[in-house]
């Protein structure tokens, strides 16, 4: 369809990629956080995680829609994270809901504490952030807060009417789809972000969905994670065929910011290895860490230092 027929969204940008595939990259100011996927299989769509909030998944269905012709059929939820599931719920229930077996058991067991936190917090956290975006001193700070003030906007706005729609099919190892002008696989690996999460590899297109295995610009949470497990599964992962690396936050990437994720990874890893060998593993001390500046312009910094407590743990349980 001519892109002068389609609609803009406030939530993200629409990124072609090959003819029928797409990355939906999130905006700052907007309500969908994570990105996502939409691909054409040429006698189905699939989208490949749903946002955060309905509001934007309901965009993201509509640009499925404008661009490929149909009402998406397939939903793929890549992990458990509540910023790439809640917008579940907009789209058909004749749609097929795809994940791994944990996930699916992750989005019925942490999932649930995570809504029930988020409607008991969130309109705590806005007020919090938008105090925080009101008094920042710079443009960094001020991107940085405005990221959190959006993410619960959109929850106050949408958690009064959200439920969170389960997968119908689940899968434990790898999975492949066929469609009639392409095909994909799904490949779990796990304890590399969550317990258990999914790539979307296009084989012949050479595009993998990387979702929260990939960070672009952005620091990666790594709080659930092995990082072991991580850095192995990227190792893998940059041995396939491929050249375009959809993250799950930030720009579409390279083998450069693959190559950057697992540098990022592993000086995460000296870094807490020396803190806790030398006994300086405490909370205070860990604070004290100073940002190194190759990643100083990235964007989620909060998440480096709690990146380092959170291998630090680790460290200090083994």
């Amino acid at each position: 369809m001519d892109a002068k027929t389609t609609t803009p969204s406030r939530h993200f940008t629409i990124q072609e990629l090959t003819g029928g595939v797409y990355a939906a990259i999130a905006t700052r100011g907007g309500a969908a956080i994570s990105n996502s996927g939409i691909i054409d299989l040429g006698d189905s769509t699939l989208i490949f995680d749903t946002f955060l909030t309905p509001q934007a998944a309901k965009d993201l269905r509509r640009a499925a829609m404008e661009r490929t012709g149909r009402d998406p059929e397939i939903i793929v939820n890549s992990h458990y994270h509540n910023d790439h599931i809640w917008g579940n719920q907009v789209f058909s229930s004749q749609a097929m809901l795809i994940s791994t077996t944990q996930t699916r058991q992750l989005i019925e067991t942490e999932g649930k504490s995570e809504l029930e936190w988020e409607l008991a917090n969130s309109a705590k956290s806005l007020e919090k952030f938008s105090r925080q975006y009101a008094e920042a001193n710079n443009d960094g700070e001020r991107n940085e807060a405005l990221l959190w003030v959006e993410y619960y906007k959109g929850l106050v706005e949408d958690l009064p009417g959200l439920t969170v729609r389960l997968p119908e099919v689940t899968f434990d190892k790898s999975m492949t789809i066929h469609g009639r002008s392409r095909t994909l696989d799904l490949i779990p690996y796990e304890g590399a972000h969550t317990a258990n999460d999914a790539v979307l590899y296009l084989r012949e297109d050479r595009i993998i969905f990387m979702a929260d295995l990939l960070f672009v610009d952005c620091h990666p949470y790594l709080g659930e994670c092995d990082a072991l497990k991580l850095l192995g599964a990227l190792e893998e992962i940059s041995r396939m065929d491929a050249s375009i690396f959809v993250p799950g936050h930030g720009p579409v990437g390279d083998r450069h910011d693959l190559e950057l994720m697992m540098e990022y990874i592993t000086m995460c890893l000296e870094r807490s290895k020396t803190l806790v060998m030398q006994g300086n593993a405490t909370e205070e001390q860990i604070g004290r860490e100073d940002l190194p500046e190759k990643y100083a312009a990235w964007d989620l910094s909060r998440f480096f230092h709690a990146n380092l407590q959170a291998m630090c743990r680790q460290f200090s349980t083994k």
